[in-house]
């Protein structure tokens, strides 16, 4: 890490480990989290946030069902108990990029470095719901090669990475939650999706 005026500035996700693809990826099913860290956010990079916030690494597949890992960012109020009951949303912010400094999972980290990143600013919507006690799951929807404009690739990672969310601490099974997902794909699946959709959990 890189000592700079925001603190510390995370590497990009080119560059770090926790993006990594690990081996055996095909051998587990999607949504199946394979890492986990905890993060600390930062609106703009700048100004740190009092929230809670770990990033999973879990299995999806590509646009061709080829096994690839994706990472979704898991926000919960300061102090909140991950274990109590409530709404899970997932938000799908406007990459609009292939850059990974651009991605939610790098963007939103406290000492991040970048300047014209359109969820930087989502993060504030985002903390919206916060506010109301909701858990909410922001997943990369480009993948960790930043694949902008790939049909149904977004929406793969988008619900594997609300399986990821409620199979973790964050939501455990004796939590009772409520998914809703905001699409903002780049490029929406034509007719009707071909995955299932999360369901109500109890």
């Amino acid at each position: 890490m890189i000592a700079s005026g925001f603190g510390e500035t995370p590497p990009l996700p080119e560059v770090d480990p926790f993006y990594r693809w690990p081996r055996g990826l095909a051998r587990v099913a999607p949504g199946a989290v394979v890492r986990s860290r905890p993060v600390e956010l930062a609106l703009l990079g700048a100004i740190p946030q009092r929230i809670t916030a770990t990033q999973l690494l879990f299995r999806s597949n590509d646009l061709h069902g080829r096994a690839e890992a994706a990472v979704t960012t898991v926000l919960l109020p300061l102090g909140a108990d991950p274990a109590a009951p409530r709404p899970v949303v997932s938000f799908q912010c406007a990459i609009d990029a292939v850059a990974s400094k651009c991605l939610p999972s790098y963007a939103f980290r406290r000492g991040a470095r970048a300047l014209g990143a359109i969820p930087q600013f989502e993060l504030l919507l985002i903390e919206h719901a916060l506010t109301r006690g909701w858990a909410v799951s922001v997943p990369d929807h480009v993948g960790t090669a930043g694949r902008f404009g790939a049909p149904r690739e977004p929406g793969h990672r988008t619900l594997d990475g609300l399986r990821a969310t409620l199979s973790s601490w964050t939501c455990p099974s004796t939590a009772r939650s409520r998914c809703r997902a905001i699409p903002a794909a780049a490029w929406p699946p034509p007719g009707p999706p071909s995955w299932p959709r999360p369901t109500p959990r109890s």
